[in-house]
C-alpha cells in the first residue's frame, strides 16, 4: 500500500467538508481531498472540538492520533491509517486520517450467539441483551489483528473497542492487495500510567514472534529518529513510559494475560 499518495493528498490535498460524523465522542468531520487529480476521504478531528477528560491532559487526542500513525509507521507494523496534523482546516488544528473504506470480507471482530462463533475465531467475553438474549463477543487471530493488539501493548490503548477494529481500505480502490485491518480512534493511547483496555486479549500468553521483538528493542532503544518522530506529540514522560512498556514486555516474552485489579475492556466494547 502506497502511504506516499494519501500523505501527500491528506498534507497538501484542497479540502471541501461534508459533515459531522455521527456518534463520534469529540467533534469528527468527512472531508474530501483532492491533490494530483484524485480524491480520498478523510477523518478530521480538530482539536478545538475535543471534550475534555478527567485522566488525560486536555487538546492532545489529535496529537495522540499522530503519534499512533508514526509508532506504526516506524515499526512497520501498518495497522494505523495514515495521520497528518494540519493547521489549515475548518475548524483548526487537528489530526487528519486516511477514511478507510470497509470491504465486504468477514469481520476480525463479531458479536454473535454462543452457537454461531465463527471457527476461526477465539471468544473474549459474553453478555446478556436486556432482551434476554445471550451473546459472545469474539475475534480471529490472523496476523493482521495481532499487529492492531501488540500495537496496542506498546501504545497503552485505553480504548480499543470492537467498532475500532476495520477490514478495508484507506486508498479509493477495491484490489485485494489493498485489503487490510486497520485500527482507528486511536486518540487514547500513550497514557503514562497503565490503561490498556482492549477488546483483543486473544493473545494472551502468545510469546512474541522475532518481528515483535525487533520491534520491541526498536522502542527500547529509543534511537533519536524515532524520539524526533513522537516529541512534538508526546511529553517527555509519555515517550519514558513507551520505552519502559518495552522493556518490561521484552521481559516477559508474551502477550500479557488481563490484570485483575483493573478495567481492562472498554465501555461500551462494541
Amino acid at each position: 500500500m502506497d502511504h506516499g499518495i494519501l500523505l501527500d493528498a491528506l498534507e497538501a490535498g484542497d479540502w471541501t467538508e461534508m459533515g459531522s460524523i455521527p456518534r463520534a465522542s469529540n467533534d469528527t468531520r468527512l472531508l474530501v481531498l483532492e491533490h494530483e487529480g484524485r480524491a480520498i476521504k478523510a477523518v478530521y478531528k480538530p482539536i478545538s472540538g475535543e471534550r475534555p477528560l478527567a485522566d488525560f491532559p486536555q487538546q492532545t487526542l489529535a496529537l495522540r492520533e499522530v503519534a499512533a500513525f508514526r509508532l506504526s509507521a516506524a515499526l512497520d507494523l501498518g495497522v494505523v491509517p495514515p495521520t497528518v496534523l494540519r493547521d489549515d482546516l475548518p475548524a483548526g488544528r487537528g489530526s487528519l486520517q486516511a477514511y478507510v473504506e470497509a470491504s465486504d470480507d468477514d469481520e476480525a471482530v463479531t458479536v454473535s450467539t454462543v452457537n454461531a462463533i465463527p471457527v476461526d475465531h477465539t471468544p473474549i467475553f459474553a453478555l446478556r441483551t436486556e432482551d434476554g438474549r445471550d451473546i459472545v463477543l469474539s475475534h480471529s487471530v490472523d496476523s493482521g489483528l495481532r499487529a492492531i493488539a501488540f500495537f496496542d501493548l506498546l501504545a497503552n490503548n485505553a480504548d480499543r473497542k470492537a467498532g475500532h477494529v476495520i477490514t478495508g481500505s484507506p486508498l479509493p480502490s477495491t484490489a485485494a492487495a489493498d485489503i487490510g485491518i486497520f485500527g482507528i480512534d486511536n486518540g487514547l493511547t500513550f497514557h503514562h500510567e497503565e490503561k490498556l483496555r482492549t477488546v483483543l486479549w486473544g493473545f494472551s500468553r502468545t510469546s512474541f514472534c522475532a518481528e515483535e521483538i525487533d520491534a520491541l528493542q526498536e522502542v527500547a532503544a529509543m534511537d533519536d529518529a524515532l524520539r524526533t518522530q513522537l516529541s512534538d506529540c508526546l511529553s517527555a514522560d509519555e515517550l519514558q513510559a513507551l520505552k519502559y512498556r518495552a522493556n518490561r514486555l521484552l521481559a516477559t516474552e508474551f502477550f500479557p494475560e488481563a490484570p485483575a485489579d483493573r478495567t481492562v475492556i472498554p465501555w461500551p466494547p462494541i
